[in-house]
């Protein structure tokens, strides 16, 4: 299994007319994996049905954003935990922070160490234009 990538160029930030520009490899454009085919996929390699597992990838769906809404992170043993941090607008007192400072709500995900480990074995291979 390997990641393809591409070469892009890149100029340097906030440099006007980019500066010195170097080049990166960055991920190709990837086809999108749905709930239907992860279910699919799923059922293939344990003794779940596909509709048992639609049905408990839906019910994440549904109860993460709960969870998460009232303060909790979630922990999906090894696969990793979902948190929600906040982007807000500094402001010279602890007073002036209210809830109209914060700007935008970010769900992150932190894969587990055994995670982590698995994605340190992929290959990558150049992408041919």
């Amino acid at each position: 299994m390997s990641i393809k990538y591409k070469v892009i160029e890149r100029g340097t930030p906030g440099v006007k007319g980019g500066g010195t520009k170097k080049y990166y490899a960055s991920t190709t454009a990837r086809e999108k994996i749905d709930l239907k085919q992860l279910s699919e996929r799923l059922a293939s390699i344990s003794t779940v049905t596909e509709i048992d597992t639609i049905a408990v990838l839906q019910g994440l769906v549904h109860l993460l954003p709960e969870y998460l809404c009232k303060g909790n992170s979630i922990s999906l043993g090894d696969f990793g935990t979902f948190t929600v941090h906040l982007r807000s607008e500094g402001k010279d007192t602890p007073e002036a922070v209210n809830a109209t400072s914060i700007k935008d709500v970010n769900v992150t995900f932190r894969p587990s160490v055994e995670f982590k480990q698995r994605m340190k074995t992929v290959k990558f291979k150049k992408h041919s234009s």
